[in-house]
């Protein structure tokens, strides 16, 4: 086999690759073209665990609030500009301290997650 032709990586990471392309592949149909990574992220931990504070979200990513409350905001129903946002998730105030704000995910969110969840069964299906 040529070298140019054989890959540079084990089969493990190339089924890894399948994996994320697949994840991936809902948010092309958002209809909005793939947003920065930062917001990906941002919607898979408010996935992974609803209800948090932008201050604990911004903990698990390793990045300052002030750049987690801008990637929540512009996944959300409107924008760090005021315009429409993705809808990925809404913001509750909390009852209890009304200066926080916990994030949850909208219908539009919850389908978002569905469907990456329907293109990696295809994949383990297919193996």
């Amino acid at each position: 086999m040529v070298d140019y032709i054989r890959p540079s990586i084990s089969d493990e990471e190339i089924e890894s690759q399948e994996a994320m392309l697949l994840a991936i592949e809902p948010w092309f149909n958002l209809g909005h073209g793939v947003p920065p990574i930062a917001y990906i992220r941002a919607f898979c931990l408010v996935a992974r665990k609803e209800g948090l504070t932008v201050a604990e979200y911004a903990a698990q990513a390793g990045i300052p609030s002030s750049v987690m409350t801008r990637n929540l905001l512009d996944i959300g129903d409107i924008n760090r500009q005021r315009e429409k946002g993705l809808e990925l998730i809404t913001q509750e105030r909390d009852p209890f301290d009304l200066r926080k704000h916990r994030a949850r995910l909208s219908a539009k969110g919850r389908k978002l997650a569905h469907d990456i969840n329907v293109a990696l069964r295809r994949l383990r299906r297919t193996k």
